[in-house]
């Protein structure tokens, strides 16, 4: 088909809206964002689709569909944006023929009721779903669907849209009360988590089960990661003991986290204590690195160094970085292969950031770790050499013996081991 030459300049301006009333998007419930093209002077609508939030990529594909639907224009204007990469707007505008002008310009009085009056239009046709969505499923079930859209939602000006709007929906719902109060602790908002955190427990308290993982018990989690991020550890250890209590199978984990405060406040007695009842109530657990360092600290200030050579050989197995980070020597690559997250570098790091100062202030302790580990060297670095070719291994999944080898290396692992007698 031949099109007529242009006889003036073809201009589209791109532009984005968020909306606040909630629609189902394949399994999920979301609050729209929209995303058109107009003309640049008549303003007349060209295209428009709803997505899950602003993306990149998104973009992208949106305009691609509308330029090889209605031809692409000469020229197309996209507010500015730090996120963007430059990089793509550069191959679209390859692709199509196509100037591509990031903008940033204020909107005159007339060209703000013209966007007035399109992201009207275009929000009249989600009105309805979104009615027959709330009137179908019911206010706190469409909450409950925001709030699980959280974690695939990027942008966090969004999440937090989505939590305000199920919180709306369903007054003190905990568990959008709890990704509210977790939002504020990743961004050390640390007063308002904690404040979200304990109301969030008050709202879960009714529903929790005995022995059963609730919101109630993710709450009492999140406030005492706030009092520990606030310093103030002795609530945070009395949270936990208290978690302790409301949840003897501990799906949160504070059990190793526990005596680890403990020793931060010098409390070796209450630590012994604890660990002693650990040993008890949770036989043949997992083993937790820094929880076996701290266990082993504990054990060579009561006198009991053979309990704590097998426990710091115990952590060193788990975690082969943790040693030498604390005792500032060289630590072995990060490209090891390792049994879980714990094992790898920086959970490492995290620790040492965390409690690194319980052996900085205990020469006569960090001196019996040091002369430990390098007594251990020489089969460290045997056990070094086999990760080492695991990981090289497991980068090569198309090597035919792969299973044979794999198998071989999983033994000869499982032998060093073996020879650290633990």
């Amino acid at each position: 088909m031949i099109l007529p030459l242009r006889s003036t300049k073809e201009v589209w301006a791109f532009d984005w809206f968020d909306l606040d009333v909630p629609i189902q998007f394949g399994s999920m419930f979301i609050l729209p964002t929209c995303l058109y093209v107009v003309h640049r002077h008549t303003r007349m609508l060209l295209g428009h689709e709803f997505v899950r939030e602003l993306d990149q990529r998104r973009v992208e594909l949106f305009l691609h569909r509308a330029f090889q639907e209605k031809g692409a224009p000469d020229e197309l204007l996209v507010p500015d944006l730090d996120e963007w990469d430059e990089a793509v707007w550069q191959s679209i505008s390859r692709e199509y023929q196509c100037q591509i002008n990031l903008v940033d310009v204020e909107p005159t009085e007339e060209e703000a009721r013209e966007e007035e009056n399109i992201e009207s239009q275009l929000s009249n046709l989600i009105a309805g779903p979104a009615e027959s969505l709330l009137a179908n499923h019911g206010a706190t079930f469409v909450a409950q669907g925001l709030v699980k859209t959280v974690k695939h939602t990027r942008s966090r000006e969004k999440q937090r849209a989505l939590l305000a709007k199920a919180l709306e929906l369903s007054e003190d719902l905990p568990e959008a009360l709890i990704e509210l109060a977790d939002l504020d602790l990743q961004e050390g908002n640390l007063d308002e988590a904690a404040e979200g955190f304990a109301k969030a427990g008050e709202a879960a308290a009714p529903f929790h089960v005995q022995g059963q993982p609730s919101y109630f018990l993710k709450a009492q989690h999140g406030r005492l990661l706030a009092a520990w991020q606030k310093g103030e550890l002795n609530e945070a250890i009395s949270i936990g003991e208290e978690l302790l209590f409301a949840d003897p199978s501990d799906h949160s984990g504070v059990r190793f986290l526990v005596p680890l405060l403990q020793l931060s406040l010098s409390q070796a007695e209450a630590a012994n204590e604890f660990f002693t009842w650990y040993r008890q109530s949770y036989p043949d657990d997992l083993e937790d690195p820094g929880f076996y360092f701290g266990w082993a600290l504990t054990s060579f200030e009561f006198d009991d160094e053979p309990g704590a050579i097998e426990r710091y050989k115990r952590g060193i197995l788990q975690n082969i970085y943790l040693a030498p980070l604390l005792l500032d020597l060289p630590e072995p690559s990060p490209e090891l292969w390792q049994h879980n997250e714990r094992g790898d570098y920086n959970y490492a790091v995290e620790f040492v950031d965390s409690f690194g100062a319980i052996w900085e202030r205990d020469a006569a302790a960090t001196r019996f770790l040091r002369e430990l580990y390098v007594s251990l060297l020489p089969q460290l670095d045997a056990l070094i050499d086999v990760r080492r070719q695991m990981a090289e291994l497991q980068d090569n999944r198309y090597e035919p013996d792969h299973r044979q080898l794999w198998d071989k290396l999983l033994a000869e692992e499982q032998r060093q081991v073996a020879r650290w007698g633990v």
